[in-house]
């Protein structure tokens, strides 16, 4: 498996322009599934070595808050700048350079680090690669929660013990992965405020209340609602879902949290599976494997791999 994003891998890989010396000042909160790093900084400006690229840098999106001062960076032949209230997500594959300016007030700046391993969002890595390398809208939404929660979870008087860190990690993977959904979202679909629209979100709600429950169907659910099956396809092919599909992914996705959470690593797979409504065991591991590359089994032991590093 391959190590975390650290300081000292920045240190390794990338060197300072004008050949003075880099260091920063770093508190580290693991997070099990996810490493937290605060850093505090000087003005400084970095340029990749002229060595190759580590496999694993491709496999780690790393997320910047910034919470003093300013950071100019180019991924990919992407420049972009993001200071105080941003945030912004790339892997150090493709990172060339990067500028850390102060805000005018002092020489000091600060930034929160969060690295996710790739395999352990629900989606896959080609799939974010448009989100990397650009600052992301921070709004009153799924990111603005996103960023507040980093925020949070920078603060250094939050005292967390270990159970705390590793529940907390999950939650942090699954509003990453919010996040990132409700910006790759895209199609024309019913208007946000549209009683359709409202109808939409409020069935989906109700998927998610009820996925633990083997008999959830499209059949059951338009019952629910008192709405035809053929009215219910409709609204969610209007948003490029068909409904069976959505259940479904809805349903790895817990799966996939529950396996990752080292709580919970005494409980057998079968008995994830059929807690998030998957009634036969074969079913589960074939549609885990088709959705994200490896049986559920592998995907525990390399979660643990993960959060057993030293």
């Amino acid at each position: 498996m391959n190590d975390w994003i650290t300081h000292a891998d920045l240190c390794r890989e990338f060197a300072t322009v004008d050949g003075s010396g880099f260091s920063a000042d770093a508190r580290v909160v693991d997070l099990g599934v996810a490493v937290l790093e605060v850093k505090r900084f000087r003005p400084i400006h970095l340029q990749r070595e002229a060595i190759p690229v580590r496999p694993g840098d491709a496999d780690i999106v790393q997320l910047i808050v910034p919470r003093r001062g300013t950071v100019n960076a180019t991924w990919a032949g992407r420049q972009d700048t993001v200071s105080v209230g941003d945030l912004y997500a790339h892997d150090l594959a493709q990172l060339d350079e990067i500028r850390l300016e102060s805000d005018g007030h002092d020489d000091a700046l600060e930034l929160a680090l969060v690295a996710i391993p790739k395999p352990v969002l629900p989606l896959a890595g080609e799939a974010i690669a448009p989100l990397l390398g650009h600052g992301m809208p921070v709004d009153d939404g799924v990111s603005g929660l996103l960023k507040r929660f980093i925020e949070d979870l920078s603060d250094e008087k939050l005292l967390l013990n270990p159970a705390d860190s590793q529940r907390l990690g999950m939650v942090l993977v699954d509003l990453v992965t919010a996040c990132f959904s409700s910006l790759l979202q895209s199609g024309p679909g019913p208007r946000p405020g549209s009683p359709r629209r409202v109808l939409a979100l409020r069935i989906r709600a109700y998927i998610q209340r009820h996925l633990n429950d083997p008999e959830l169907t499209p059949r059951s659910v338009a019952a629910a609602h008192h709405i035809s099956v053929s009215y219910l396809h409709r609204l969610f092919q209007q948003e490029g879902d068909t409904i069976a599909a959505w259940i479904r992914d809805q349903r790895l996705q817990r799966t996939r949290r529950d396996l990752a959470d080292a709580a919970l690593t005494d409980v057998p797979i079968h008995e994830i599976a059929t807690r998030w409504g998957f009634g036969r065991a074969g079913d589960f591991s074939r549609a885990f494997r088709a959705a994200y590359g490896m049986s559920p089994r592998e995907f525990r032991s390399e979660t643990a791999h993960w959060a057993s590093r030293p």
